[in-house]
This record gives structure tokens, sequence and C-alpha cells, in this order.
């Protein structure tokens, strides 16, 4: 079984909550759903007609680690060019002054927003087709072919590759003691069909891990499906798990297939695309 691993660096990073406004809240690692575009973005996918998109969705699996060292939080202005925000704010159409001064045509709100400094993050990406897979590591290793500037999150927020690695060893093993990362952990009873059978063949044992471990519990954004202009996303529900200490089974540890290197169990999530 293969596996690439991506190890990144962002010196700043927002993962938008979707349904924050006036305060835009950031998720400490990516969804599901960014890293699958920083995947489309390198491979160089136009749109999900592309041959390259159809083959990224059968059978593709990611686990996602991270943490950062700190968040800060800025103050923008979010604009809007909607013709009756315009004349709301400047009373008609040609007007572009207000008290003398020139301004930017539209409505305008203040907002604050949510930014991770530093950001150390582990992705691991699993698919079945193992030629594939080294396709995905090569365009990561020479992404010449690339839609936009590399980034993870908003365009702004940068990546630093500082590993591509798909020579990892991965074993099953009893996992002790703590993770200090923030990851995605599966509910296996909402969510058994995100579970990579090759990652959780005693799915009972699992669902007294997940029943144990503490995190808060999410709806994460995956694929999605283009329906009447509007993206329509398929939703994995998840614990957010914050770093620490593993459960215990009957006294002794849970077994996971681990990075051995890492020291990390893999928490693999499948990703389903419901279109066409």
């Amino acid at each position: 079984m293969k596996v690439l691993k991506l190890k990144i660096y962002q010196p700043t990073a927002h993962y938008r909550i979707p349904f924050t406004f006036a305060r835009r809240h950031t998720y400490p690692i990516p969804p599901y759903s960014t890293v699958i575009g920083l995947i489309c973005n390198v491979l160089g996918i136009e749109d999900q007609n592309d041959e390259k998109f159809k083959k990224l969705k059968d059978c593709l699996s990611i686990a996602i680690y991270g943490k950062y060292e700190s968040l800060n939080r800025e103050y923008l202005w979010f604009r809007t060019l909607n013709k009756e925000e315009h004349n709301r704010r400047f009373g008609y159409p040609e007007n572009r002054v207000i008290d003398n001064i020139p301004e930017h045509p539209g409505g305008q709100i203040p907002t604050r927003i949510d930014v991770l400094e530093n950001v150390n993050l582990l992705i691991y990406i699993k698919h079945n087709d193992e030629n594939f897979l080294q396709k995905i590591k090569e365009t990561f290793e020479n992404p010449q072919k690339r839609k936009y500037p590399i980034h993870l999150g908003r365009a702004e927020d940068l990546v630093v590759f500082k590993e591509i690695n798909d020579e990892i060893k991965i074993e099953n093993k009893p996992f002790y003691g703590k993770l200090d990362d923030f990851t995605w952990i599966i509910d296996p009873k909402r969510g058994i069909e995100y579970l990579d059978s090759d990652f959780y063949s005693d799915t009972e044992k699992y669902e007294e891990f997940f029943n144990k471990i503490q995190g808060s519990y999410h709806l994460i954004t995956s694929f999605y499906e283009i329906i009447e202009g509007i993206r329509n996303f398929e939703y994995v529900p998840v614990k957010l798990f914050e770093g620490g200490s593993f459960p215990l089974y009957f006294g002794k540890p849970f077994e996971f297939i681990c990075d051995i290197e890492e020291n990390i169990p893999l928490f693999f999530a499948k990703m389903i695309y419901l279109g066409v």
C-alpha cells in the first residue's frame, strides 16, 4: 500500500469556517475540500469534466494533521459592487464622493478575520491507482501545470513544501501516549461510508475509540458537485481532535496503522463524489 506524505509550512493561513461572517473564524487545520483544491491546482485540472478530475475522485483518501504557533485577528473591509448597496451609500449610481473624498464604488462592511501564524501540516494522500498517485507526487515536485500560485486556504496563504515522500513506512501497532497535532477523526456511525477499509478493519474497536476520544463535532466539506451554478458539498461527520492523550481499551492502547517515522496513527477519510 503506497501513501504520499506532504510536509507543509505556511507563514499564515486561514481555513474559513463556512457559516461565520462578521468575524471570520478559522479551523486549526484545513478541511478535506481545501486539500482537494490544492491537488486539483497542481494537477492543472480545469473543471469537473477534466479526465484528471474523473481519475482523482475515484478512490481518493486523505488524512490531515497540523499545529500552529499563534492566532492573530486582522481587520479588513469587505466590498460589494451590488448596485443597491452602492446607492444606499452614495445616494445615486454616478456618485463616488463622500465628505469630498473619492472612494471605491459599492458598499463595504468592516470584518475581523482569524489568521493562523507559522502553520506546520502533515497531509497524507492515498489513491487506489498507485500510478496516478505517482503522477500526483511528480506534479507536487514540479508543478509546471498548476492553475494558480500554490496556496492552501486563501490565495495569499502560500505553501512551502518541506517534504514530498511516498516511501514512508507504515504498520499496524498499539499507539501509546499522546498526539500533539490537530486532526479529523471520522464518526463511524454517521460516516461509515467514509472509512477506508485499508485502515479500519476492526470497526467495532474503532467505534469504541471514537466514543472515548475527546473532540468537538463538525461536518467537514469534501468534494462538491455544481448544481445550477452553486457548489453542493459532500459533508464528512468528524471529531476535531485538538491534541492530547489517547484513551485505552480495557487498560490497553488501541491499535492503528501508523506512520512509523512520525509516530502518528493514520486517520484516513475516503472522499466520496456524489456527482456523475
